[in-house]
């Protein structure tokens, strides 16, 4: 049996659409719909749906919002009391097809050398398009797989191995765990986790895959709309900086900073404006990096919530 796990923050529309699309996938599995502090009548909501609901779905609530990587290494705690053959973390701004769970259970079975999967996540409002199928990491940098491409290139692909999986779909064997690991790092309250966690993954010799006829939705950005769009990109930024630091050696990072550079520039020109503005972020973004060792809630709502970081 999988545990299928949906983390809630002030989005009950969007978690009761995944949960109604949940009503029609095929396999063995339980829900777990943990809300992450919630402020406005998610919970309420989610409880009238579930009191309604032909799915076995148990409500976790939190009382706190502990980031993305938080609340749902607390959600996998918490499901492992009841011993499942797997996990998979789902965004709740996406939405399954029926035989989408039952594909990777079979993938699993018959190549039991692969503990972390994902489906192809194609996007919700133009579902023939692919969002991602997984990815590649090449020198801390990631690369999507058939990225922004029509569903047809991959239509008769077999399932394939890759590098890297987005926390919007993973699906992993109980070995994750096991082997000493929480899915993500707490070091990290909003992005980062899942590239984070595919270089662990990478370095213990995990091996991943993309079961490509396995399909879910993805409304791309939905959570990002409601953030300071400056503040994400440069957020964004520092996570993986700090990221990229902590995880290998001095040189490595220091030769990954020069490559990084002008992409860097380049993205904080576009959020901030100007080339000047830019290479003062820039600055800014080195210290930052060099000082902290995690991103902390503060942080992440200085940035994209406020906006007052850079005041």
């Amino acid at each position: 049996m999988t545990a299928i796990i949906i983390l809630n923050w002030n989005g009950a529309d969007d978690t009761i659409a995944c949960l109604c699309s949940l009503e029609k996938a095929q396999g063995s599995f339980f829900v777990v719909v943990t809300d992450n502090g919630s402020a406005d009548d998610s919970v309420q909501r989610i409880k009238e749906y579930i009191s309604g609901s032909g799915l076995d779905i148990r409500l976790l609530e939190l009382g706190h919002n502990y980031g993305f990587a938080g609340g749902n290494n607390r959600a996998v705690e918490y499901a492992s009391q009841f011993a499942p053959d797997s996990y998979l973390l789902l965004n709740n701004d996406t939405e399954v097809t029926p035989g989408f769970l039952v594909r990777l259970e079979e993938f699993r079975k018959s190549h039991d050398c692969y503990q972390v999967l994902t489906p192809r996540i194609n996007c919700y409002y133009d579902k023939e398009r692919i969002w991602n199928c997984g990815g590649v990491l090449r020198f801390g940098f990631r690369r999507y797989r058939y990225a922004d491409v029509r569903q047809d290139r991959v239509l008769n692909k077999k399932p394939f191995r890759i590098g890297f999986v987005t926390g919007c779909a993973l699906y992993f064997t109980p070995r994750v765990i096991y082997d000493g690991f929480t899915p993500f790092t707490d070091r990290f309250f909003f992005g980062e986790e899942d590239f984070d966690f595919s270089m662990r993954m990478n370095r213990h010799g995990l091996k991943m895959a993309c079961v490509t006829d396995s399909v879910i939705y993805h409304k791309v950005g939905s959570a990002g709309n409601r953030m300071v769009k400056s503040g994400k990109v440069y957020l964004h930024l520092l996570n993986r900086y700090i990221d990229i630091r902590l995880n290998n050696g001095g040189l490595y990072f220091l030769l990954w900073r020069l490559a990084a550079f002008y992409f860097t520039v380049r993205a904080l020109k576009k959020a901030f404006g100007s080339i000047s503005g830019a290479l003062e972020k820039y600055r800014i973004l080195l210290s930052d990096m060099r000082s902290m060792d995690k991103v902390d809630r503060s942080v992440f709502e200085s940035l994209v919530i406020k906006g007052d970081y850079f005041e």
